[in-house]
């Protein structure tokens, strides 16, 4: 279904609600199930327009309030568009299968919320740390000498660079070639940045798949949108009042949810998988969508109690261990990139003490011959 497209002040409203929605999934799910059904959707909507008028809860109530009225209490279609469309995906899935299983989804979607958000505040923290590192590295390297060397010449201006020490010429040799190919350097340095960013959600081809397997920027990030992906199908494919969607349905319902190039391409890949082995097992997802350790697992897993248990089983080791692990990992790489940058910053101020030890006895040199 098709939406108008939200103005700007339901935009806005709906960009700083996403940072509490995964407490607003659990409150909508302990209220209905509290109230023993009393207290319906539309109370919840019509309540909240009162009680946070002003604010961006009030404000999307009120809109979700319209549609679930116009739209004889479609859940799924009321969220559609102000919310994740992974999340909506889920509901959408649940509401069909009666009130209780719709409550227990958005206890899951409430989870899945918090766990993809925190994933995705961890992983901007550490890509700042990281960038911060090499940007440091990059400044030392091509900005830090040119500055260096100008006042270092200015200082000792009498002396004339035929008297420095070999520290002092190279230094000055290499901060001249810094300066002769600064534009050269930047262009490539920003294209190279823009190229990278670009490719992480864009760039889909057979190479794409050597990338993701050896390049560890690439791997990371692959296995942390396969973690995401593996626990979000552990919620699609639960049984809900009897009703068990095929792995193909939850893939093409997952699929219209995918942003990007890349996720809808390593979705295709899996649904693809899926039309090969008859869509039975978990063959299909023996592509590069997830890594070896998480297909290993959901395989042993589908052995042990069959798909759907299976599943829902892979969705919690996922959450449980492996996303702390690629955690881990990630916050070492960052410590990585950080004492790389303070191994380059201490290089470049050894090198400058170099040149500046050498003056002394350049200038007796100086001083000493005739001139």
């Amino acid at each position: 279904m098709t939406h108008e497209k939200l103005s700007f002040k339901l935009a806005q409203a709906a960009k700083k609600f996403n940072r509490e929605r995964a407490a607003y999934y659990n409150y909508m799910a302990s209220v209905l199930e509290g109230s023993g059904g009393k207290i319906k959707i539309l109370d919840l909507f019509q309540n909240d327009i009162i009680r946070y008028e002003g604010r961006a809860r009030g404000t999307l109530c009120a809109f979700w309030y319209d549609r679930y009225s116009e739209n004889g209490g479609n859940l799924a279609d009321t969220f559609q568009g102000t919310l994740p469309e992974d999340e909506v995906a889920i509901i959408r899935v649940a509401q069909d299968a009666g009130a209780d299983a719709l409550i227990v989804a958005l206890r899951d979607v409430g989870r899945n919320a918090k766990l993809s958000d925190d994933v995705r505040n961890k992983t901007l923290v550490t890509l700042a740390s990281g960038l911060f590192g090499i940007g440091l590295a990059l400044a030392m390297l091509l900005a830090f000498p040119i500055f260096s060397a100008r006042l270092m010449r200015e200082n000792y201006d009498f002396l004339p660079l035929a008297y420095w020490g070999t520290s002092g010429k190279n230094f000055v040799g290499y901060a001249e070639w810094v300066k002769a190919y600064a534009l050269i350097i930047g262009v490539l340095a920003v294209t190279a940045g823009v190229w990278i960013h670009w490719t992480i959600a864009n760039y889909v081809s057979p190479f794409r798949e050597w990338l993701d397997e050896r390049i560890i920027l690439y791997r990371v990030i692959r296995d942390l949108k396969g973690a995401m992906f593996l626990a979000t199908m552990s919620t699609l494919t639960r049984k809900r009042a009897g009703i068990v969607f095929t792995l193909k349905q939850s893939l093409e319902i997952f699929s219209q949810s995918a942003k990007t190039p890349w996720l809808k391409w390593r979705i295709n890949q899996v649904i693809d998988g899926a039309d090969v082995t008859g869509a039975i097992g978990v063959d299909a997802f023996r592509t590069g969508m997830i890594s070896r350790e998480m297909f290993y697992y959901l395989e042993d897993m589908d052995n042990a109690k069959g798909f759907a248990d299976g599943f829902e089983e892979t969705g919690r080791y996922v959450e449980s261990a492996i996303l702390g692990d690629i955690i881990k990992k990630m916050m070492f790489y960052r410590w990585a990139l950080l004492i790389c940058a303070l191994v380059v910053t201490l290089s470049m101020f050894s090198w400058q003490f170099r040149v500046i030890h050498e003056m002394k006895g350049a200038m007796q040199t100086y001083l000493a011959s005739p001139h």
